[in-house]
């Protein structure tokens, strides 16, 4: 059986061409020499950008998670916090949080992101919408089961495979960065991505989210695995995922 952190890396989507070409051009430059991925996780979202800059740093903590992002190449990882990166002063153009700053302290990433990044910099944390656009069932049964295992988060206290600690509000993401002062402009903008999938992949979802793996016991997924194959049967579809990027300018 594959770890989570190899199924993570295998279902779980990679940020569309339009997000990285979004955040080169709000950093004004051709291409970067430096672009940091903070919690960087199986690299998903840090060799996106290996043909795109300079250099790609993943920055990620949890030994599993970096084994597999170091084994997919693409990218330097280091074993540090998103708060002491240890890279050298107004060096990055880009400093990404991708799926990543939920899970952080956030003014201590705030001030390390302000510290790394040059004047004119770009920091951005992109998440996308947990439940993908598939077909109406699919897509209220996959809610159904995330909504069971947050409950069960909040009953139990076990969170996730890689921490103990409660997840911040995404959605307050860009009130936080204006607050912290360490960025001169902030705003929301919204993308999207496709990408195919099958009904093998809306269950490998589902059981990359971290209160789904820590509650796979508990949790029915049964209903779940019945609708997207019934639903679904052999097809490969369009999976459509919604992303929100908190931009901030240095």
């Amino acid at each position: 059986m594959s770890s989570f952190a190899e199924s993570y890396d295998r279902f779980r989507p990679q940020p569309p061409e339009s997000l990285l070409e979004l955040l080169v051009r709000l950093a004004d430059v051709e291409r970067p020499a430096l672009v940091v991925d903070l919690g960087s996780g199986t690299g998903l979202s840090t060799r996106a950008w290996a043909e795109l800059a300079d250099r790609v740093v993943g920055v990620e903590p949890d030994d599993a998670m970096r084994a597999v992002a170091e084994a997919r190449g693409g990218a330097e990882y280091v074993a540090v916090s998103s708060s002491a990166t240890g890279l050298p002063d107004a060096g990055a153009d880009i400093v990404t949080c991708s799926q990543s700053l939920h899970w952080m302290e956030p003014e201590p990433t705030f001030a390390e992101a302000a510290r790394i990044l040059r004047p004119g910099g770009v920091f951005a944390a992109c998440d996308y919408d947990p439940v993908p656009v598939i077909h109406p069932e699919v897509d209220a049964a996959f809610d159904a089961v995330l909504d069971r295992g947050v409950k069960l988060r909040k009953t139990t206290g076990r969170i996730s495979p890689w921490t103990s600690r409660e997840p911040l509000r995404k959605d307050e993401h860009v009130k936080r960065m204006r607050a912290s002062g360490h960025f001169r402009f902030v705003r929301e903008v919204v993308l999207h991505s496709i990408e195919p999938g099958d009904a093998e992949r809306v269950l490998g979802l589902i059981r990359s989210y971290g209160a789904v793996d820590v509650h796979r016991e508990e949790l029915r997924l049964d209903e779940l695995e019945q609708t997207a194959r019934r639903v679904l049967g052999d097809r490969v579809v369009p999976f459509w995922f919604g992303y929100r990027v908190r931009v901030g300018w240095r």
